[in-house]
């Protein structure tokens, strides 16, 4: 450990000195962030109160978005700085411990644990933890109710009545966000115990971390890259909209043209389409068809754990009068636990239902390329949306709130490929996919739903039955022109 040599650049000093509770830092990439936060575990590990054994022990959490990333990514830097040969590597549980003796007689032991938040299971274990503190790799790709969540438990390893942390805390790292995400809420709120540190553009006189990057490493990298991906990744600067966003500009073109706004409308002819899971999140769009033929999206609806009863209470509580409800092509799947289908459950509900509950129905099962194509033109075309929205869902049992809709419209992305240095064409899996997935349904069906709801054309002539004059037969055949006596032509 020794051996060991860090030197801060300016901001990730600041950064290390500071003892808030919550410390965010942000940069371009390249600067040393993550670098810094992965060097605070072990100072602050060994900063731990030494127990009645003279062992200082701390349990941390490092946390990224994705497995992926977490192996490929943040492994990689954590490695860097904590050498396999400093530890122990668990593979199985994906975790790191350090068990090394200190100069002053103490001894440190760390436990490290990697988590993914890609699969639903994943987010549980997180929010179940006994944690010293909790690190975020690339925090801006988090949900805040995963956030808000890890916060509590963090300080509750060592347990009180082992002497308790000596410090505990949350700190995370992040290329800069996008306009509207929540971390810029955050930030502009300043909370107590809340730090935000921002590093300067690479390209910048001030830039940082130079010294250990290839020269010309910003001037090269800027190379068949956009202004926007450049202004964030490069210039360390808040996006317009998000990069690699799939919706994000789309959705900034249709609010600076007014698009989302507090417009009234009927309560009337509502469709709804969905994107349901249990351990996953669950979203529902409500819409109705507008003068253009496209959707008015009038309501969203988030939650996660819930059942499918739950959903079916929420449509019933809102004001509205259905036509029709649109499930995901899997909703024909029967479930282990109730031997039904989403669609059968949703049958028996409406079955009995008076006029204004609405019927079912299955959307087209189209590729996720053909989704995204649909959702693309939709968005261009004049759709409206209720400014409500782009309000965060409250959690119906008290705890934290849902992202609102349009947030996860705004972070639906690509996944990015490090090493290529390129965003791909699979989109990533995280708290935006159901909301995004639902939208991309809704856009799928919204031509087939303003057939439901067009009205006939009105008739501009009237048609009126022709009269013909009394004759008898031999009287017609005679008139009849250009025949012959017997009748031929």
């Amino acid at each position: 450990m020794a051996s060991l040599a860090y030197n801060p650049s300016l901001t990730c000093g600041k950064f290390l000195r500071s003892n808030q509770f919550v410390r965010v830092i942000i940069g371009p990439i390249g600067s040393g962030k993550s670098s810094a936060c992965v060097v605070e575990i072990l100072r602050r590990a060994a900063e731990q109160k030494p127990d009645k054994n003279k062992v200082r022990n701390s349990r941390f959490a490092v946390i990224r978005n994705t497995y992926r990333e977490l192996n490929d990514t943040t492994k990689r830097t954590f490695e860097q700085w904590l050498p396999p040969e400093m530890g122990k590597w668990d593979k199985q549980e994906f975790s790191f411990t350090i068990d090394k003796p200190l100069p002053d007689g103490t001894r440190l032991h760390a436990e490290v644990l990697f988590r993914a938040l890609d699969r639903p299971e994943d987010v549980k274990k997180v929010l179940s933890l006994e944690l010293t503190a909790a690190y975020f790799n690339e925090l801006r790709e988090v949900a805040k109710e995963v956030f808000d969540g890890v916060q509590g438990r963090v300080g509750r390893y060592p347990a009180k009545k082992d002497g308790g942390a000596g410090w505990d805390g949350v700190w995370g790292d992040s290329n800069p966000w996008h306009q509207g995400h929540w971390l810029q809420k955050l930030e502009r709120e300043g909370p107590e115990g809340f730090e935000f540190f921002h590093q300067p553009g690479g390209r910048s006189a001030l830039a940082e971390n130079l010294e250990n990057l290839k020269t010309d490493y910003y001037k090269n990298l800027c190379h068949g890259k956009d202004s926007e991906w450049i202004r964030v990744y490069i210039d360390g600067e808040i996006a317009v909209s998000d990069v690699g966003s799939i919706f994000g500009p789309l959705i900034t073109a249709v609010e600076k043209r007014g698009g989302i706004s507090d417009f009234t409308h009927p309560l009337t002819d509502v469709f709804t389409n969905f994107d349901i899971g249990i351990s996953d999140a669950a979203a529902i769009w409500f819409w109705r068809i507008n003068e253009n033929g496209v959707a008015d999206i009038i309501d969203f609806y988030a939650s996660s754990g819930k059942p499918l009863s739950h959903y079916l209470e929420v449509l019933e509580k809102k004001p509205y009068k259905y036509i029709k409800h649109w499930l995901p092509h899997d909703a024909r799947n029967r479930t282990f636990a109730t031997g039904a289908s989403t669609l059968e459950i949703f049958q028996n509900h409406l079955r009995d239902k008076p006029e204004g509950y609405g019927t079912v129905a299955i959307g087209p099962g189209l590729s996720i390329v053909d989704g995204l194509a649909a959702a693309r033109w939709h968005l261009e075309q004049p759709i409206r949306f209720h400014k409500r929205c782009d309000v965060p869902i409250p959690n119906d049992t008290g705890g934290d709130e849902h992202p609102s809709g349009l947030e996860a419209m705004r972070e639906y992305k690509f996944e990015w490929d490090e090493v290529n240095k390129v965003f791909s064409k699979k989109p990533v899996h995280n708290w935006a996919s159901n909301p995004a997935d639902a939208f991309r349904y809704v856009s799928c069906v919204v031509k087939a739903s303003e057939l439901i709801v067009r009205k006939p054309p009105e008739l501009t002539k009237k048609i009126t039955m022709m009269t013909l004059p009394k004759m008898r037969l031999d009287e017609l055949w005679s008139t009849a022109p250009n025949l012959n006596r017997n009748g031929r032509i």
